[in-house]
């Protein structure tokens, strides 16, 4: 990034409307009062992490002018320096940049709470050391360069040490910086393999029951116990795991000093539900001890929390549907695309989807089980049409899904919708969000085989060029089920 392109005055906290004019804002949430007496829609505010990032590129050139200074007043002559970004500079950046805030400056990334964190310790080095480890492995399989992926693996060792070390420490390992260093470090170990992000997940998991009831203290908190849980209904989900009971305890307390009616806290709850109703499905296809019936009620349940859920993030989180004919099939499924306002919210969006898959997936396998019994005519012609608009809800599913991958791969403009220049499958953080649900899309029961064989290449094209390693994992199970079906 250019010195030119950061901010040097104060940066106006207010929303979108009272900056534009510049009138007080008295800056209420979720919306400014100012816009609400005067009856305007108001586009909120800026988020901190939109400051650090200001903040983290103007001290990448404060830092090397520093150097260059010092070096000036050496009685020796310095080596030749310039103010070119260190190489860990440029992996935080990137980080910041791709992760933090999606690639755009008024974007929310998959990541973006990070940097509550980084300010409240002072820019720990073990955090830092975790950016950059991220950030560089990113750019790095995205621009095919062998050696940034030596820095990115020298950066990551260090990082790990550098955790080790504070998991030591009483003080330090209850620290936020520490517990947001193991987050950030799940996203390198997507570049590896299933196994390890899954020991990745269990420690961070770990690290959260560790910092016991008392860590909810502020939103940072609550955001950090989000994402490690989405993490591990994932990891118990495919791994056929429950969800862990000492987390189901924190996030009783974590209850306690959140809004429990938002969509994401509500979403996170039904995801723990969704685990460990799929385990008790399976559970019960051994041993038998329910009928088939309650479980099916209490899938039903699930499901209609679901609904209402949708309902919600649809007036929180809206977005545009578009139709293209003429699109490149290898970036447009089936000519449509949707535009979202950037990848938080597309993110929000496929987590939703891809639980309301599980939950639906296994609504067809218990009504199909239900229908195997002997039932009055009636029940059955309604078990029969529930399962025939089930059926047809996990096709939609599936294809909302698949018309957010040119934006979320950073192939379209979030704005405009037309091509960018990022490429359709260089994007790390684009294959980050969208490696585990195309893996539900390629699974899914109701899923043809041509619509099955795009997601497989989607899939190749991500594990080989962003070098995301799970992506090629899931894809070998994709593979053998259309290998089955055809």
């Amino acid at each position: 990034m250019s010195p030119r392109s950061v901010s040097r005055g104060r940066v106006s906290r207010s929303c979108g409307n009272c900056r534009a004019i510049k009138r007080r804002c008295d800056r209420q949430s979720p919306h400014c009062g100012q816009c609400i007496r005067l009856g305007e829609n108001c586009p909120g505010y800026r988020d901190e992490w939109d400051l650090v990032f200001r903040d983290q590129t103007g001290q990448t050139i404060k830092r090397s002018m520093e150097r260059r200074a010092k070096s000036a007043a050496n009685d020796s002559p310095p080596p030749a320096r310039s103010l070119s970004p260190s190489i860990d500079e440029i992996g935080v950046n990137y980080f910041l940049s791709n992760f933090v805030m999606g690639g755009q400056s008024s974007s929310r990334g998959c990541l973006n709470y990070v940097p509550t964190a980084y300010r409240a310790d002072g820019e720990p080095p073990m955090l830092v050391a975790s950016m950059a480890a991220v950030g560089l492995v990113a750019l790095a399989n995205s621009t095919q360069h062998p050696e940034m992926a030596r820095h990115a693996r020298a950066k990551y060792s260090e990082a790990i040490c550098n955790v080790n070390t504070a998991l030591e420490s009483p003080i330090e390992s209850i620290k936020d910086s520490t517990l947001m260093s193991v987050i950030s470090l799940g996203v390198f170990e997507h570049v590896s393999e299933y196994d390890s992000w899954v020991r990745h997940v269990q420690g961070a998991a770990a690290l959260v029951v560790a910092r016991g009831k008392g860590q909810f203290s502020s939103p940072i908190t609550i955001r950090m116990f989000n994402q490690v849980r989405a993490d591990l209904v994932l990891a118990c989900v495919h791994g056929e795991k429950p969800f862990p009971e000492d987390m189901l305890e924190l996030q009783e307390e974590a209850a306690k000093h959140t809004d429990t009616s938002s969509s994401f806290w509500h979403m996170g709850v039904l995801s723990t539900q969704c685990a460990n109703l799929l385990m008790s499905v399976r559970k019960n296809k051994i041993t038998g001890e329910n009928p088939w019936s309650k479980l099916l009620d209490e899938a039903s349940m699930i499901e209609r929390d679901f609904q209402y859920l949708l309902g919600v993030l649809a007036t929180q989180e809206p977005y545009t549907t578009t139709g293209e004919s003429d699109g490149d099939p290898n970036m447009i499924y089936n000519g449509r695309f949707d535009l979202y306002r950037d990848s938080w919210a597309i993110r929000l969006w496929n987590n939703l989807r891809s639980l309301r898959m599980i939950v639906c997936e296994i609504l067809c396998f218990l009504l199909n089980k239900v229908l195997a019994t002997d039932l009055a005519p009636a029940v059955r012609e309604h078990m029969k049409l529930k399962l025939q608009k089930t059926l047809e809800t996990l096709s939609k599913l599936a294809n909302d899904i698949l018309a957010t991958v040119p934006q979320a791969s950073e192939s379209l403009s979030s704005v405009s919708g037309s091509p960018s220049s990022a490429g359709i499958y260089g994007s790390v953080p684009g294959g980050y969000m969208l490696t585990w649900c195309l893996y539900m899309v390629g699974k899914c029961p109701v899923t043809t085989s041509e619509t099955r064989k795009w997601v497989i290449r989607r899939l190749q094209n991500i594990g080989r060029d962003t070098g995301i390693s799970i992506a090629l994992q899931l894809v070998e199970h994709i593979v053998k089920i259309d290998q089955w079906a055809g």
